[in-house]
C-alpha cells in the first residue's frame, strides 16, 4: 500500500473519529425521555423569552423577549421586557421610553433604595454591543444611559449585578469574525472571558472559558458562577479584593448549560440545552424540535448535587434557557419558544 494511500486513510479516521467525539460531547447520542418533577403551565405570548429574573420581594419576574429568527431574516422588530406577576399571573408589557434599536439578551437588576429598582439589559444594536441602565417605574421603563466597549465588550451574553453601575459581564466569543465564533464552538475552544465594569473600565477578569453564558452571584456576593454551554459545566470563582477572580472548580453537569440563578434556599438552578447541535439547528429552522432539561444545583459540605428537575422532548419548551425558583413557582424560559412556563410542584 502506498504511503499516500496510508496518510488518506488515516486523515479519514481522524476525520470520523473527530465528527463522533463532537457529536457526543454535543449530547447528539442521548435519549431524551420526558420527565418532571412539576405540572407546568404555558403563559403566552412572548416571543423568545430568553432570561428571566425576579423580585422575590414582590413576587414579580422580568422577561427579555425578542424574536431572534425574525431579526436574522432581516426584520429589525424591537424586543421588549415583560413583568410577570407570579401571584396573579398578570403578564403586561412593559413601555419605555429607549429611543434606540432594541434586541435584549440577558438581563439583570438591583434594589439601591425601596423605591430605586435598576434593571441593566445586554442589547444588541446594529451600531454595537451595549448594556442598557433603566429605572424600573411600575409598569414603566425609564432609559438612563447605555453602556459600552466595543473593544473587550464585543459579543456580551449576560451580567451580574454587583452594586449601582458595577457588574460583571460575559463576552461569549472570544473572536469577533463569524467564522472565528464558528470554529470556537465546533473546536471547543475555550477563548471567551468575563469582564468587570467598575463604574468607568471594563477589564477582563476570567479567561479560558468554552463560551461564556449566563453570570450570576452567590446568595452571600462571594463567589461568581459562570456558565458554559459548550464545557457542560458551571465554573464557580472566589471574589477577591478588587473584584478579581481565582477559579475554585467546575460544577458538571453533562448537557449545554445557558442562564443560571439562585433561589432563596441557596440552590442554584440552570436552563440547559441536553443536545447542543440540534439546539443549533432548532436556531436555523423552528421545525427542528430541540429538548430541553432543567438542573438544580444544590451545595452540601461536601461538595454539590446536580438533580434533573425537568427533561423535555420538546412538547412543552423548547431549547430552555432560563429557570427562576420563587417560593413554589418555576418560571422557565426560552430562546425561541413564544412562552414561558409557569410551573408548580407536583
Amino acid at each position: 500500500m502506498q504511503k499516500s494511500t496510508i496518510l488518506i486513510i488515516v486523515l479519514i479516521l481522524i476525520i470520523i473519529v473527530f465528527v463522533v467525539k463532537t457529536l457526543y460531547d454535543a449530547g447528539e447520542f442521548k435519549t431524551i425521555t420526558s420527565y418532571s418533577n412539576y405540572s407546568c403551565k404555558p403563559v403566552a405570548s412572548i416571543a423568545g423569552p430568553e432570561d428571566i429574573v425576579i423580585d422575590y420581594s414582590t413576587g414579580v419576574a422580568y422577561i427579555s423577549s425578542d424574536d431572534r429568527r425574525a431579526f436574522a431574516r432581516g426584520q429589525n422588530i424591537n424586543g421588549a421586557i415583560f413583568s410577570y406577576n407570579t401571584k396573579t399571573k398578570a403578564l403586561s408589557k412593559m413601555k419605555s421610553d429607549f429611543p434606540f434599536e432594541f434586541h435584549p439578551h440577558g438581563i439583570d437588576f438591583i434594589a439601591i433604595q425601596k423605591d430605586k429598582l435598576l434593571l441593566y439589559v445586554v442589547n444588541h444594536r446594529s451600531d454595537g454591543h451595549f448594556i442598557e441602565k433603566f429605572l424600573i417605574k411600575g409598569n414603566n421603563l425609564k432609559y438612563i444611559k447605555s453602556i459600552e466597549d466595543q473593544n473587550l465588550m464585543f459579543s456580551p451574553n449576560d451580567c451580574a449585578l454587583v452594586a449601582e453601575d458595577i457588574f460583571y459581564v460575559t463576552n461569549d466569543h472570544g473572536n469577533k469574525s463569524s467564522l472565528g465564533k464558528a470554529l470556537e464552538e465546533y473546536l471547543q475552544l475555550a477563548n471567551s472571558y468575563v469582564l468587570f465594569y467598575d463604574g468607568k473600565n471594563f477589564e477582563i477578569k476570567a479567561e479560558g472559558i468554552k463560551y461564556a453564558n449566563g453570570v450570576t452571584l452567590s446568595p452571600d456576593r462571594s463567589k461568581l458562577f459562570v456558565a458554559s454551554p459548550v464545557g457542560k459545566c458551571i465554573k464557580a470563582y472566589t471574589i477577591k479584593k478588587g473584584y478579581n477572580l481565582t477559579f475554585l472548580y467546575d460544577i458538571q453537569c453533562n448537557t449545554g448549560v445557558d442562564n443560571i440563578s439562585f433561589d432563596r434556599q441557596g440552590a442554584l438552578w440552570a436552563g440547559c440545552h441536553p443536545k447542543l447541535l440540534t439546539f443549533v439547528k432548532h436556531s436555523k429552522n423552528e421545525q427542528a424540535i430541540a429538548p430541553s432539561e432543567i438542573i438544580k444545583i444544590t451545595f452540601t459540605d461536601d461538595g454539590y448535587k446536580k438533580e434533573t428537575e425537568l427533561l423535555d422532548d420538546g412538547k412543552l419548551i423548547q431549547s430552555s434557557t432560563v429557570a427562576v425558583r420563587y417560593n413554589s413557582s418555576l418560571l422557565i424560559g426560552s430562546v425561541f419558544d413564544n412562552h414561558i412556563l409557569d410551573c408548580s410542584s407536583k
